[in-house]
């Protein structure tokens, strides 16, 4: 395969990776933050960049489909933010909860694709 053959990344594609790469990086450094007992006011831009990735990553798998809200991939991410809020409620969740929010969000994000888009009110796979 010469570099004329090579398959083309759209500028939509690449921002996704981008994104999501960088959610990757910020969590990791917040959940690693938590499980280390960093105060809290030191992890405060980690959450931040956390919370502000996660709503770009959010934005940029919903528009991939209508269907996304009631597919297995958009109920996953609603577990994995749901996850969080224990632990803003209660400190003795402060490391449980942003652990389980992050094996939620990694499980989701490899699901099959015949679990990730199977839609639980059309009962099938939906685009």
């Amino acid at each position: 395969m010469t570099p004329d053959d090579a398959p083309r990344v759209s500028a939509e594609r690449l921002v996704g990776i981008s994104v999501r790469t960088a959610h990757i990086i910020v969590t990791s450094i917040y959940v690693g933050g938590r499980l280390w007992d960093v105060p809290p006011e030191k992890l405060r831009l980690w959450r931040d960049l956390t919370a502000a990735t996660g709503t770009a990553l959010l934005i940029s798998e919903a528009r991939h489909s209508a269907n996304w809200p009631h597919q297995g991939r958009g109920l996953t991410t609603v577990a994995h933010i749901g996850a969080l809020l224990p632990g803003q409620l209660d400190p003795r969740l402060a490391k449980a909860s942003p652990l389980a929010a992050m094996l939620i969000g990694s499980v989701g994000s490899h699901l099959p694709r015949s679990l990730r888009k199977w839609s639980v009110l059309r009962g099938k796979i939906m685009p």
